[in-house]
């Protein structure tokens, strides 16, 4: 206890520059966050996982070490039996355990924030990869029936092949088949939506 103050009361200004410092790092992480939904929104990659699981880590690591002052602050048994202190001291005490309060709340709001962002880049993620996997399912539909067609007519019966012959046959039979073929699944497929 200092001349005339009580030990609550010096230590006030200490705790709450603490707390603003603490506070400054908790927005500079908050506007981090707030950068990183804009991009993840935009376009999804692995730096921004990248980033995201740092800035989470970081307020991880600085709850973890305002938590034991914000629970001793929130002992006011403790700090009321201390000696030299007064009704103006409990003041004191309740604004510092307020101010590690919010800032440890804070904190596990940023923790928060970077789970849920995490799983929205997941969900863009895939999405993405739903819409690719439904292309290449529709690439593969269109060329399923014209694969047939080609393996249909590669073999070497002389049923098939002995009749058939010519430039018209085979722009009939080898080009038009495959064009009506590929022509008819494009448009059943736009009929019900794919891309």
């Amino acid at each position: 206890m200092t001349a005339g103050r009580p030990a609550v009361r010096a230590l006030h200004p200490v705790i709450s520059s603490l707390y603003i410092q603490f506070s400054a790092l908790a927005l500079s992480l908050d506007q981090r966050l707030d950068t990183l939904e804009q991009r993840v929104l935009h376009e999804a990659d692995d730096q921004e996982l990248a980033e995201i699981t740092a800035i989470r880590h970081q307020a991880a690591v600085l709850r973890r070490t305002v938590t034991p002052g914000r629970d001793l602050a929130a002992r006011m048994p403790l700090i009321m039996s201390l000696p030299g202190t007064t009704s103006e001291t409990q003041l004191y005490a309740e604004d510092i355990s307020d101010e590690l309060q919010q800032v440890v709340a804070g904190l596990a709001a940023i923790g928060e924030r970077c789970v849920a962002l995490l799983a929205l880049h997941a969900s863009l993620a895939s999405k993405h990869l739903a819409v690719v996997n439904r292309r290449l399912a529709a690439v593969a539909t269109i060329f399923l029936p014209i694969s047939f067609l080609a393996g249909f007519f590669g073999q070497n019966f002389s049923a098939l092949i002995g009749s058939i012959e010519g430039w018209p046959a085979f722009l009939i039979l080898g080009v038009g088949l495959s064009v009506a073929c590929a022509g008819v699944t494009v448009f059943v497929l736009s009929r019900r939506g794919w891309n």
